[in-house]
């Protein structure tokens, strides 16, 4: 005989733990149950903690400008254990024919920075570029390069992009992965424009930053605090290493069955999964959703944490890190300064990075050995941070389709989705392969599923 739930949350990645954080707060701990297919939560966001380094290996941390996220992280009781980024963060740095350069706002990078002359007075020219009318999609490289130039979106752009998506401008829809960069357009009729007028607003007190606003924030403990701290909290409503096998409608609401034999219903059952697994899920219940769910491609990362002794670095660590455009030939897509970031991520008297490689222009980086990996980084980033000696510390984290891709076709897909959430109610859909990859966005897509939002 199964048991019932009145919610059953399927994926035990920040979403999932999240959206049966507030299912529970909603209906009792008793109603509601959250399979995870692996041995722990979290997902991606995971911490290791050795020999006085904090290892992320997945995301560094959230923007502090969510409130929804800033909620759940008082309602966990962590307000105390919030870290800000170090002031020197601000400082982030593209590398280009060389060496790297730091990035300046206006009108100090007229003077200076990885564009040359020529990409710099084209990019000034973006507000006499005439607004595109056209509703067809269009790529995030296509809209940089028509509005500032080819070389500002190969240089400053397309490494944007592979920091956050692991993927490619040319292939991304720009009104998928940057709605609001989209509506600087449509509403204001270019960049600069809108950047004015947002400027008018603020100096007004009626509006906010054109950039994305907050602050990188994060725990003393790493990320791994906020995945802990709400697995407490769910307590005995989590169930690991249960793989679901299918979701069906049952005389209950649905029914969920797992590879192992058990068997759940529930009244409504929200899907946290990845979409490459929750297509196989739903495919008996309605094959059009899981197409849909299957056509959403996801980018593969290995993320390497190395630890040095700080004399061994020779390049000063003062920001954020740096990007690498494609353009100029390296497999690794930037590197993270990440005793920079935070305090005490690595002893005093040492330092530690995170180099990113590979996403949808190097897939095969995933599959790579720990020596293969480590050689490109001796081959490409020592050579750039001017590192004299092997790290004290190495770690290596690979993340098979870890990023979800919003391709072209992007839109139509969540237009089935939702529809068929309408079809099948109770039936929800949420995480990172839908409107956004961020954390923040991760806890939006949660409450919106739990509290029955389209």
């Amino acid at each position: 005989m199964s048991t019932h739930y009145k919610t059953l949350i399927v994926g035990g990645g920040i979403t999932g733990v999240c959206a049966a954080y507030y299912a529970m707060k909603q209906e009792g701990g008793e109603n509601v149950l959250l399979l995870e297919a692996q041995e722990s939560l979290g997902g991606t966001a995971q911490t290791e903690q050795v020999d006085g380094f904090t290892c992320e290996r997945g995301p560094n941390g959230f923007l502090d400008k969510e409130p929804k996220t800033l909620q759940w992280v008082s309602d966990l009781g962590l307000n105390a254990s919030m870290v800000k980024a170090n002031i020197a963060a601000a400082r982030r740095f593209i590398f280009r024919n060389g060496r790297l350069h730091e990035l300046k706002p206006p009108p100090a990078f007229l003077f200076g920075g990885p564009l040359s002359v020529q990409g710099r007075l084209r990019l000034c020219g973006e507000p006499f570029i005439p607004q595109r009318v056209s509703n067809e999609e269009e790529s995030i490289w296509d809209f940089a390069a028509r509005r500032i130039g080819a070389e500002a979106a190969d240089t400053l752009v397309a490494p944007m992009v592979s920091g956050i998506y692991g993927g490619d401008a040319k292939q991304l829809d720009l009104a998928s992965c940057f709605p609001r960069m989209a509506a600087m357009e449509a509403t204001h009729g270019g960049l600069f424009k809108a950047m004015r007028a947002k400027a008018k607003e603020k100096k007004s007190g009626g509006g906010s930053a054109m950039g994305p606003g907050g602050t990188l924030t994060s725990f003393g403990g790493g990320m791994a605090t906020l995945i802990g701290t709400a697995a407490t909290a769910l307590g005995n409503s989590v169930r690991l290493n249960c793989p679901v096998a299918r979701i069906a409608r049952g005389a209950s609401g649905y029914s969920v069955s797992t590879t192992g034999g058990e068997e759940f219903t529930a009244d409504r059952v929200i899907v946290a999964a990845p979409t490459h697994g929750a297509c196989h899920m739903v495919r008996e219940l309605d094959s059009e959703l899981a197409g849909a769910l299957e056509a959403i491609p996801y980018a593969s990362m290995a993320v390497v944490c190395t630890g040095y002794e700080r004399s061994a670095v020779q390049r000063s660590l003062d920001g954020f890190g740096f990007l690498v455009p494609r353009t100029q030939g390296k497999r690794i897509l930037g590197c993270i300064w990440t005793s920079t970031l935070f305090p005490g991520r690595a002893p005093d008297d040492k330092v530690l990075l995170r180099t990113m490689i590979g996403g949808t222009a190097d897939p095969e980086a995933v599959g790579e050995s720990d020596e293969a990996l480590m050689k490109i980084l001796r081959d490409e980033l020592f050579p750039i941070l001017n590192i004299k000696s092997e790290p004290v510390l190495q770690r290596v984290y690979r993340w098979e389709k870890a990023i979800p891709q919003y391709t072209f076709g992007h839109q139509d897909r969540l237009r089935t989705i939702e529809s068929a959430e309408g079809r099948h109610p109770g039936l929800c859909f949420a995480g990172n392969a839908y409107r956004g990859v961020g954390l923040n966005d991760c806890v939006v897509s949660a409450l919106r599923a739990v509290n029955g939002e389209q």
